[in-house]
């Protein structure tokens, strides 16, 4: 008798006992750029489908999204149900959203129009990551974000961000508020929930090793800095859906530990060569063969620098011709060329310097030096170089004023400014020159 009223007293405490609660579904992203290769299709839609009928976990909710133009193509809910173990149960039910994969890899999407970016697997991450706050409910564990597409960002609405022909952000923007930088975290509201992602691109999009690497470290900081975690970044579609598959509690290998530089405060796209080398003009303290002649041909590219040694902020200004648009700090691309790097203290031994990589007529490109910023008793000094038909040319230059005056212009500001003449320092004079 005791032993029966024990068990009914265990069964009135259980059945007043609060049930227990069920694992809330893992949450899976897939963001797919739409402008996407064709070659590059074939073997997405097929690893999309694999992830879908058989190697994503039960209880789990999958959602594909245009990660260009931030909007749903399909999504999935896998129930913690031994009928879904069956990959063939898997294929039958999710036949529809299948068939939306498929619409979306096989329509050509139109790509925006830019002079100078393709949009080549685009996505646009930071409003990406911005609609996944939006849009995706509140759940837990971690979202788990599989990326495919090109790591370069590319916008025709924010161009002056796009990280083609070897730009990169400097980390100036990540402690930007959201209205100075497309990538600024600073003042956001809605960062989202922690998050894995793996990011896998097509082909070779890097302009060098060290692109790839100031690409990869910005992408890890921002991330960081949004709650994520950029656990894969590479090339090989296999390795990155193993990796997204095993979902946020896998452990995953370590990415390369980067800090955010305090002393880069400014938000500039930075810009590395095509060839980083040691011996390259733009870095060496000096030149063995500068060029002693004029050049044999007026037209050509032509790369222009300066640099100097006192702790103030000189700028370079170049025009390639009357009328074209000026190249500078704050524009920092032409139909011509571009400016790299704005520094605002003395460079050691880089050059601020300006690129025309299309060809300009030597005759016609007008250049500047601005005192913007600081204090030198006496006057800035400093060093200009040219390049031109894989010559080298250089000379000084010098600026009256001992103190910046932040880049205005005018009669009154003249001993702020120093022409620098082209022309004289290409060795040009006589029929060849223009006034």
């Amino acid at each position: 008798m005791r032993a029966l009223l024990c068990l009914l007293i265990a069964g009135t405490v259980a059945a007043g006992a609060s049930p227990a609660q069920p694992e809330p579904p893992q949450a899976f992203i897939v963001g797919i750029s739409p402008f996407l290769q064709n070659e590059a299709k074939d073997e997405v839609y097929r690893s999309v489908v694999r992830l879908l009928v058989q190697d994503l976990p039960l209880n789990s909710s999958v959602m594909l999204y245009d990660a260009y133009h931030l909007r749903l193509i399909t999504q999935v809910s896998l129930p913690n149900a031994r009928a879904f173990e069956s990959p063939k149960t898997r294929a039958n039910q999710f036949a529809g959203p299948i068939l939306n994969l498929k619409q979306f890899l096989v329509e050509d999407h139109a790509r925006p129009t830019d002079p100078h970016l393709k949009f080549e697997g685009a996505i646009r991450l930071p409003q990406f990551f911005d609609f996944l706050s939006e849009n995706v409910p509140g759940t837990n564990p971690a979202l788990s974000i599989l990326l495919i597409g090109g790591p370069l960002y590319q916008d025709e609405k924010e161009p002056g961000f796009s990280m083609v022909d070897g730009y990169f952000p400097s980390d100036g923007h990540l402690e930007a508020s959201r209205e100075k930088s497309i990538f600024g975290v600073a003042d956001e509201d809605g960062v989202i929930r922690p998050s894995v992602v793996h990011w896998v691109y097509f082909g070779d999009p890097w302009l060098s090793d060290l692109h790839k690497e100031k690409i990869t470290r910005f992408w890890t900081l921002y991330l960081e800095r949004r709650g994520g975690r950029l656990a894969t970044f590479c090339g090989d579609l296999p390795t990155a859906t193993q990796a997204f598959r095993q979902g946020v509690g896998a452990e995953h290998g370590s990415t390369r530990h980067w800090e955010i530089d305090p002393q880069q405060t400014k938000i500039e796209m930075l810009r590395t060569g095509r060839e980083v080398e040691l011996v390259d003009w733009i870095r060496s303290d000096s030149v063995t063969a500068l060029a002693k002649q004029p050049p044999t041909t007026m037209v050509g590219p032509m790369k222009i620098g300066i640099r100097w040694s006192d702790n103030i902020d000189l700028d370079l200004y170049a025009t390639p011709r009357e009328g074209a648009e000026t190249l500078f700090f704050q524009h920092l691309r032409s139909p011509e060329g571009y400016y790299y790097k704005d520094h605002r203290s003395s460079p050691g031994r880089e050059y601020e310097f300006i690129e025309f990589e299309c060809p300009v007529d030597v005759r016609e490109v007008s250049a500047y030096v601005n005192f913007y910023k600081g204090a030198c008793p006496g006057g800035p000094r400093g060093e200009i170089r040219i390049e031109y038909e894989n010559k080298t040319y250089a000379a000084g230059f010098s600026i009256a004023s001992s103190h910046g005056n932040r880049g205005r212009a005018g009669s009154a500001q003249e001993d702020c400014w120093t022409r620098i003449p082209v022309q004289e320092i290409l060795k040009l004079s006589g029929p060849t020159a223009k006034n």
